[in-house]
């Protein structure tokens, strides 16, 4: 994220990172990076090129009514905006913060062609505790090459790499019944080229790693707030392709992996009104196999936007398969930007594996917001959800209908 303002240094403490082998793996790269840039410098008797960059979300919303009732350990009528962070809006009839908001620092330290780049992500829906998300050291090879190693975000989506950032984005929060999955970062490595096919302009890059995220927000979702529910994707391989011209712009995207889960500590249980310890796994389940496909098309003319995405997660030997779609226009007028949306998730069961079709989950949302630019490094947004639930008659947890008023200031600096 650059925000083109003025630069901020931001350090990243080692208390910032949990003491699994994950981040130790991430203490050892920043070390070895940073001695390298040293190293370089020395050498080529160049400086040390420190710069920085953030990002602020404050955001608030009102659950406006919908399908009452508990879910798991929340009164509802409920709204999920973030399922990667845990984000539930639900029925408190006061206007709650935690949801969207966050806070975001961003540092690099560069020698010619070698960079360090760290983030560090303070989010509502952890107390506001910093957390490491990005620590990569990026070689440019040359003008079209470059090579990047270390922990960075998994690039499922067109605005994986700015997700975080309110400013980046046309919504109070992005599309959930499309962004939103269980791993949001990997470690490894990538290799980017980018090139100009003849008028258009190009950009493929191949990524390698794994995930090992403990505690992963998403699962408090559907197992309760307290639930804690480690998530490892191994084997991580893909690759994505952007092309654009003029105004239009279109990304296609593949990543395999491997997955294993383990249910830490129980999912909440409504007939015993508690974490039901019959549900915890001592161990990680067996690895099943998934298969992301991913495609963008966004269109900027004159004062008309268009965004729409589209991904598939195919699951050989598993009982069921993911679909979700969004598509959004907006129009610009001054510094007003309306805009309306459409997303639509549903999980396909798969009968011959076993798949229960009245089980499967399934939800839309119709979003109406309106962005209102104060300045070049900030905006004010306010927004309505309408999301209706499409699930089986059999599906659990099932949240209903819900309506969320949300609004947000965001900034760059």
């Amino acid at each position: 994220m650059d925000s083109g303002a003025p630069a901020v240094i931001c350090a990243i403490p080692s208390a910032f990172l949990r003491p699994t082998l994950q981040n130790l793996l991430l203490k050892s790269l920043g070390i070895v990076a940073l001695s390298m840039l040293l190293s370089a410098s020395s050498r080529a008797g160049e400086g040390l090129k420190l710069s920085g960059n953030g990002f602020l979300t404050a955001g608030a919303g009102l659950m406006l009514g919908g399908s009452r009732g508990q879910v798991n350990d929340l009164a509802c009528p409920c709204f999920v905006s973030d399922y990667g962070q845990a984000g539930i809006y639900d029925d408190k009839n006061t206007v709650q913060w935690q949801p969207d908001t966050r806070l975001g620092l961003q540092g690099t330290a560069a020698v010619g062609r070698h960079a360090l780049t760290g983030q560090v992500v303070a989010r509502g829906t952890q107390g506001g505790s910093f957390d490491l998300d990005w620590l990569y050291t990026t070689w440019t090879v040359n003008d079209k090459l470059s090579l990047q190693l270390g922990r960075k975000r998994l690039p499922m989506f067109y605005y994986s790499d700015t997700q975080d950032v309110g400013y980046a984005l046309p919504w109070t929060h992005l599309p959930p019944q499309l962004y939103g999955w269980e791993v949001v970062n990997y470690n490894g490595a990538s290799l980017t080229w980018q090139d100009q096919w003849g008028d258009w302009a190009a950009t493929y890059s191949l990524l390698g790693g794994f995930e090992h995220a403990r505690d992963a927000g998403y699962w408090k979702a559907y197992r309760g707030r307290q639930n804690r529910t480690d998530v490892k994707w191994d084997d991580i391989f893909g690759g994505d392709l952007n092309l654009s011209k003029g105004g239009f712009e279109t990304r296609l995207t593949y990543i395999q992996s491997r997955v294993r889960r383990r249910n830490v500590s129980g999912s909440w249980n409504s007939a015993l009104q508690r974490y039901d310890p019959a549900s915890v796994e001592a161990a990680f389940e067996p690895a099943s196999r998934q298969q992301i496909y991913g495609l963008a098309m966004n269109l900027d003319v004159s004062n008309w936007l268009l965004r729409s995405e589209f991904i598939h997660i195919n699951r050989p030997g598993e009982n069921y398969k993911d679909f979700a779609q969004m598509v959004g226009v907006g129009y610009r007028w001054g510094r007003w930007q309306p805009m309306f949306t459409w997303a639509n998730y549903r999980s396909s069961a798969v009968v011959d594996a076993g798949g229960d079709p009245l089980a499967m989950e399934a939800h839309s949302t119709v979003a109406t917001t309106l962005r209102y630019a104060l300045d070049a490094s900030s905006d004010l947004k306010v927004q309505l959800d309408r999301q209706t639930e499409r699930g089986g008659l059999n599906y659990q947890p099932r949240y209903g209908d819900s309506r969320l008023l949300s609004v947000a200031y965001d900034r760059v600096f």
